[in-house]
């Protein structure tokens, strides 16, 4: 008996200090770093104070980029809204042609990071970009047709990418409505567009008003497509103004003032996130059937199914072909303004690409934090997942706290985070005489507690989908539970695995919002390379870099694509 009891004691002590150090890490990354935040936003002078939020609703400049948020933000949201359900409509619930190749081209540009599309549409609506020029020409206009570096610039790109998170959320709940229901009013008479309107649209309203709220948050913490766009005429959104300030050494209390102003922007990261999970949970009440029969698709006209398939053609062509087109013709020209054609035809910015020193050094750091990220991520979120969902280990504790703590990071602007980490990770530790600040180590940190969230979902969402049967049956045989979970759980999760790998790496790779603030000379990776290229007036190397990432993005989403389709 004793001696069978410490063999479990011993079993149970892997587990329980991998917990405890996961635990410990987001106390870390986390928790203190959150605390640091807050306490310095009251901090004034050698006192504490309202006088940060005092001045956050009272600067001109910061008020005008919370307007100009609410703008962009609210604008952006609705019409990727409108978009995204409308063209998941159109592919699941039609008889559309080619249905089976549009929900992977109208994916695309979910994929493709942000600031990278916002750099290629500079390429199309820029003063000198290749629709403005053909209209101009055209048109015999003396100005652009279309100002990009704009409020309604930076909606229609924000608009153009991120209709996408809408299109892949709706499409499953789509796909589950009972064909019965939508037959039952086409039999009474009614139209597509009266069946869409009074039977489709109200069925997946919950799943509409997640869509909704999960865009609402990703435009909200975007950095990228504000910084690009907003950059050239000053016009600040909450993130960008957040950038801004901490960089403003010549402003008083900056970083308190900016801490104060990053709290109230994670309110309405943080309000978003509790309305999500809240939709999620009402999601039940949807009426739809997990196992209904083979949807029979809306039977469209002939005129009207030419006219479908053009709009969804267009949209693919506006959304992705046209601006990866003029980045990757931009990348092949010789002199940017000049016409494309054989003589203005190099691959000389790509090869450029191998001789500068910093860019080698900022593709080797992001392949670097990529995936060391990946793999840490992927690990420990295995091992707490397990733990969490099936139970059975000694001495855990916390388990509501560490989801709490794993949610988080990931719901609010990756500029917070990396204010966050500043404030507590810019002085030596105590007796170590070590600081992470200005080290490639503060950037894994950050990317670690930003992206733990992804593998979490990942894998839990896996390992809920097993029966615990299997394992059961394993010990039941004779194997112990380390044995049962390595030849059991191990194998069956191993596209999960794989796909949460990747689903950490792509993001990584083209992080921009943290490394803007955390990067250091020696420490510069991709996003900043990108950024600060662009910021220099290197059109021609920004495009090269861009074609790369685009290039290896994708790639990369190919791969949990098909890890995806053989679970």
């Amino acid at each position: 008996m004793t001696k069978g009891r410490n063999t479990k004691d011993q079993r149970a002590i892997g587990p329980t200090f991998i917990w405890w150090g996961v635990v410990l890490f987001l106390l870390f990354a986390v928790v203190y770093p959150s605390i640091r935040l807050i306490i310095n936003s009251f901090i004034v002078g050698d006192g504490y104070g309202l006088q940060n939020y005092v001045t956050v609703f009272t600067d001109k400049t910061i008020l005008r980029s919370m307007t100009n948020s609410f703008k962009v933000v609210l604008t952006s949201t609705f019409l990727s809204t409108v978009l995204g359900v409308f063209l998941a409509w159109a592919v699941v619930r039609t008889d559309v042609p080619g249905k089976k190749y549009w929900r992977r081209l109208l994916s695309i540009p979910y994929f493709i990071p942000p600031f990278i599309g916002a750099i290629a549409w500079t390429f199309l609506l820029g003063p000198v970009g290749y629709f403005n020029k053909a209209a101009m020409s055209i048109f015999n206009l003396s100005q652009p047709l279309f100002n990009v570096y704009s409020i309604g610039g930076m909606i229609f790109v924000m608009t153009m990418y991120r209709y996408a998170v809408s299109f892949i959320v709706v499409l499953p709940t789509m796909k589950k409505i009972s064909a019965s229901v939508e037959e039952a009013a086409r039999i009474s008479g009614a139209s597509p567009w009266r069946t869409l309107r009074d039977i489709t649209l109200p069925l997946i309203t919950p799943s509409i008003v997640g869509a909704m709220l999960l865009t609402f948050m990703f435009i909200l913490a975007d950095f990228g497509v504000s910084s690009i766009l907003g950059a050239p005429n000053r016009i600040n959104l909450m993130t960008t103004q957040i950038y801004y300030l901490v960089n403003r050494t010549d402003m008083a209390n900056n970083l308190q003032i900016a801490s104060a102003y990053s709290l109230f922007l994670a309110l309405f990261g943080l309000v978003g996130l509790w309305m999500y999970n809240r939709v999620l949970k009402t999601n039940k009440f949807v009426v739809v059937s997990g196992k209904s029969a083979a949807v029979e698709p809306t039977k469209l006209g002939k005129k009207t199914k030419v006219v479908l398939f053009s709009i969804l053609a267009l949209i693919f062509a506006v959304t992705t072909l046209a601006p990866i087109f003029a980045t990757l013709t931009t990348s092949l020209t010789k002199i940017y303004g000049l016409p494309f054609g054989l003589e203005n035809l190099t691959f000389r910015n790509f090869s450029q690409l191998l001789q500068i020193q910093n860019i080698k050094r900022a593709f080797t750091n992001s392949m670097f934090l990529a995936v060391t990220s990946g793999a840490v991520i992927t690990i420990t979120t295995l091992i707490v997942s397990y733990i969490a969902i099936r139970g059975g280990v000694k001495g855990v504790r916390g388990i509501r706290f560490m989801q709490t703590m794993v949610t988080l990071p990931y719901a609010v602007p990756g500029t917070i985070i990396a204010l966050a980490m500043i404030l507590s990770f810019s002085q030596p530790f105590p007796f170590l005489g070590f600081r992470l600040y200005n080290t490639i180590w503060i950037l894994l940190v950050a990317y670690i507690a930003r992206f733990m969230n992804l593998g979490y979902n990942n894998i839990s969402g896996a390992i809920s989908q097993i029966d615990p049967s299997l394992e059961e049956a394993a010990r039941i045989s004779g194997a112990s539970h380390l044995r049962s979970f390595r030849d059991v759980m191990l194998p069956l999760l191993k596209s999960s695995l794989i796909g949460s790998f990747f689903l950490v790496v792509a993001p990584t790779l083209s992080e921009i919002s943290l490394s803007s603030l955390l990067w250091s000379v020696s420490n510069e990776t991709i996003g900043t390379i990108v950024y600060s290229a662009k910021e220099e007036g290197r059109i021609l190397l920004t495009a090269s870099i861009a074609i790369v990432m685009i290039i290896l993005v994708m790639l990369i989403n190919a791969v949990i694509s098909t890890e995806r389709e053989t679970v």
